[in-house]
């Protein structure tokens, strides 16, 4: 088995994706050899440039963790060995394209290769049954579901109380899908009922531009003191910001999974978030939709969650539940079980 990705990164979902599926392979009694066009210096597995492929013999079956738009999905297209898609979704060119043209090119890029990516490949495995519709309405047949492996939930684990602050947390790269402008606006809204609410926005900026925006919108608003911009963040101080926030939210319209709800469910938050892409599927029955870009609609749900401590205390208890079933565990049984079959078939 060889399994490659466009980036291998320690920190990144994906890459810890990567790293999971690796240990269930060897499990599984696989050989297995890694590759990527780019392995950052985080990433605890070890990796090989894709170029240098051919000094490896044959495998019997090459995985690949298809996130993006990349020279990797190129080569895999042209190899001759059988071809297996473990799918993640790409983020739609048009939520870049006002803000980022050049993302946004290379994101209609990622979407064409995808198309014939799904055409080469005799199978795929895809982490939520959003992204393998996906790939059934490209004409794939073959589609597992398995979510994503993610990191031990044991680290996060809250005991539920109810904070005494009104913290607002949102953790994911500032990009222009993730509607960070929502929750500027929701927040603003909500100081005129809860003067001290404050929003922590924990990611890296994915385009500048739109990090600018939403700087000059908080400054609009004169909201300066009630959102602060965390930026990327060690583990340890995105724990802290876990225990510490009073509620999670995401007013995101585009997202394949979601690990983040993930985390903040084990960590013991409540959750609101809009309905959109792969949200509701991820988030069950544990947390408040919204929908819609609404920002009012988003300041209302917060009130709510932040005001009523029984709803609070529910929606945490249904979100432990729920992370339970997303546990690292949990979803390497459920790869085991995806990939038994293609590597018998094989």
């Amino acid at each position: 088995m060889h399994q490659f990705t466009a980036v291998l990164a320690g920190r990144d979902a994906v890459g810890q994706h990567t790293t999971g599926v690796d240990q269930v392979l060897r499990s599984l009694g696989c050989e297995v050899e890694n590759f990527a066009a780019k392995v950052n210096s985080d990433s605890t597995l070890t990796a090989h440039h894709f170029t240098d492929h051919d000094q490896f013999p044959v495998p019997d079956l090459i995985l690949y963790q298809l996130s993006t738009g990349s020279p990797v999905g190129e080569f895999v297209l042209d190899h001759p060995t059988r071809l297996v898609l473990n799918y993640h979704n790409i983020t739609p060119a048009e939520a870049f394209d006002p803000w980022e043209p050049a993302v946004g090119a290379e994101l209609d890029m990622a979407r064409r290769q995808l198309a014939r990516l799904v055409h080469r490949a005799s199978a795929a495995i895809a982490d939520s049954h959003y992204n393998a519709a996906e790939l059934t309405a490209f004409g794939l047949d073959d589609v597992a579901v398995a979510p994503i492996i993610v990191r031990p939930s044991s680290r996060l684990a809250g005991d539920g109380a109810a904070r005494d602050t009104d913290t607002v947390l949102f953790v994911g790269r500032v990009a222009p899908n993730k509607r960070h402008e929502n929750l500027i606006k929701a927040v603003a809204l909500l100081r005129a009922t809860r003067p001290s609410v404050h929003l922590d926005l924990v990611g890296a900026p994915s385009s500048q531009r739109y990090l600018t925006a939403l700087e000059a919108l908080v400054e609009r608003l004169n909201i300066g003191d009630a959102v602060t911009f965390h930026g990327s963040v060690p583990d340890d101080a995105l724990d802290r910001h876990y225990s510490t926030a009073s509620v999670y939210a995401s007013a995101s319209e585009h997202e394949g999974f979601c690990v983040p709800l993930i985390e903040a469910m084990a960590a013991g938050l409540p959750i609101v978030a809009r309905d959109a892409a792969a949200v509701p599927e991820t988030l069950g029955d544990a947390g408040l939709l919204v929908p819609g870009p609404d920002a009012v609609a988003m300041a209302f749900a917060l009130d709510r969650v932040l005001g009523d401590p029984t709803l609070h205390q529910s929606m945490v208890a249904a979100g432990k539940r729920r992370a339970t079933s997303y546990s690292a565990d949990h979803a390497r049984q459920a790869m085991t079980d995806a990939l038994r079959p293609l590597i018998e078939v094989g």
